[in-house]
């Protein structure tokens, strides 16, 4: 039997900071992918590009326009290290590690503590497609297929089933 080398789990993230550290189109993927979650967002751009700035402004995310230091890891839940520069990546996911945070770094695998799988949205319902990291064209694939089959509804059938939870809870029989 084959096993899964990562764990799939989900990371509560609603009013907690996470950061994303780069200047690019990897740090404006990341905040758009994260500003559809509560997260409180922490940008370090030195030099942000317009996009990213864009994304940010629209997701009321806080831009510090310096280098990354240890100190912006202070209070943070998650961090992503997305400069598209190996060297400084890798600088910021050991500083992330020694400060007992969590880091992803983007297209860097191997360099991650967590993989971001490819996300349905159907809040609060969440679908991951993942593969570890080893083929996130075929996740990304996946994704779209599965997503195309989904209501934009579902979220409100899960919305609908939580608060039924304890009424069900009482009417059916714990065995």
């Amino acid at each position: 039997m084959t096993r899964l080398t990562a764990f799939p789990a989900f990371h509560k993230v609603s009013g907690r900071t996470v950061l994303i550290v780069g200047s690019g189109a990897a740090a404006a993927a990341k905040a758009r992918l994260l500003g559809e979650t509560e997260a409180v967002l922490r940008v370090v751009a030195e030099t942000p590009s317009a996009d990213l700035l864009s994304d940010a402004s629209r997701l009321s995310a806080d831009i510090i326009r310096v280098p990354f230091a240890k100190e912006h890891l202070k209070n943070v839940a998650l961090a992503f290290a997305a400069t598209e520069i190996e060297q400084e990546d890798r600088r910021i996911a050991q500083a992330a590690r020694d400060a007992g945070v969590p880091v992803n770094v983007v297209d860097r695998p191997d360099l991650c503590d967590f993989i971001t799988p490819a996300i349905i949205n159907r809040a609060p319902l969440a679908i991951a497609v993942g593969t570890e990291g080893a083929a996130p064209v075929l996740a990304r694939h996946l994704r779209a297929r599965i997503e195309a089959m989904l209501s934009p509804e579902l979220g409100r059938l899960a919305t609908l089933a939580e608060s039924l939870r304890e009424t069900v809870g009482n009417l059916l029989p714990v065995s």
